[in-house]
């Protein structure tokens, strides 16, 4: 097209020249010149505007496989060919990668399910050996492996992409939800004196999958015992709305400062009061994704005078 351009415009200014040999000291001829050199140059350049939109369109389509191109299979066809090339070669460089965390995850996972056995028997000679320093060093060192793998576990969940393939939301009992994750700490919680009770309306119910549900609130729960002090209380408390329910976990800890509340959700982020702690960041990203993966969303609050107030939404229906 600049090559056609080109050309009209050398043959109008062979023409003006022309032209002016017979009208010497005449401005219309220059005049009309000038007026349709600019109405041809903008319509050449609305013309080439509109090529380049419809051939952006075309490379859209394309990408997107489909057949049906405003421009000339000669003009598209090699754009086309290149594009669904690359294309492919992205989705199957993906399929691989995903395969492999996947299959890595998995093979993570079986590890660490194995490693339980031995650990167990391991904590178990200990226990019946005569106490001494060397039985308490080995339960300790134990304990230590046991977090180490289950801190293993859990991050190998959130980067294999287990939770949305294993995740099946049904109607399930919030009572029954709050019962098996309060259960879970109830032996921490016994330990520091923290009195534990729920605020559960009789037959609410929900969409959630009730085994990876429960392990997200179960790790709400876990850092409210976690950071509350001995002697104070924790209730978790369901209320319910037209689309969704709320579960709220409120307990009377030292709270979050207000700029960290954004940054807790991160992978591995460690706030600066709970540096000296154990843990190592990964149970609140997992407990979000449980979450979301069931159109669901999580967030935390400060509550007025002390302690959080972490509320999870899931669908009613």
């Amino acid at each position: 097209m600049t090559l056609l351009f080109a050309m009209v415009w050398l043959v109008l200014t062979a023409a003006l020249c022309l032209v002016n040999s017979f009208y010497v000291g005449s401005i219309w001829p220059t005049a009309f010149y000038g007026t349709l050199a600019c109405l041809l140059a903008a319509g050449f350049a609305l013309y080439e505007k509109n090529q380049r939109k419809k051939l952006l369109a075309d490379v859209q389509k394309a990408l997107e496989g489909k057949d049906d191109f405003t421009v000339t299979e000669k003009e598209i066809a090699p754009i086309a060919r290149q594009l669904r090339l690359k294309r492919n070669e992205e989705e199957t460089r993906d399929r691989r990668v995903a395969e492999s965390y996947r299959n890595l995850a998995a093979l993570v996972s079986d590890i660490a399910h194995q490693c339980k056995t031995p650990l167990t028997a391991a904590k178990m000679y200990a226990e019946l050996l005569p106490p001494s320093s060397e039985s308490a060093a080995i339960v300790q060192q134990a304990n230590k492996l046991q977090f180490l793998l289950d801190a293993l576990v859990k991050l190998s969940r959130c980067e294999g992409g287990l939770i949305e393939e294993n995740v099946h939301p049904a109607k399930e009992s919030v009572e029954t939800l709050a019962a098996q994750a309060i259960s879970a700490v109830v032996p921490e919680a016994c330990r520091k004196g923290i009195a534990l009770s729920a605020d559960i309306p009789d037959g609410l119910t929900a969409l959630f999958d009730l085994r990876w549900t429960s392990e997200a609130l179960g790790t709400i729960l876990d850092n409210a015992v976690k950071y509350s002090p001995d002697g104070s209380k924790i209730m978790v408390a369901a209320q319910q709305y037209d689309t969704y329910i709320r579960l709220d976990v409120l307990d009377e800890g030292p709270g979050i400062p207000e700029e960290e509340l954004p940054e807790i959700w991160k992978r591995f982020y460690r706030g600066k009061t709970t540096r000296n702690a154990s843990g190592v960041g990964i149970g609140l990203t997992l407990c979000r994704m449980i979450v979301q993966a069931q159109s669901g969303r999580v967030l935390c609050q400060n509550r007025e005078g002390t302690g959080c107030r972490f509320s999870i939404f899931l669908p009613a229906e």
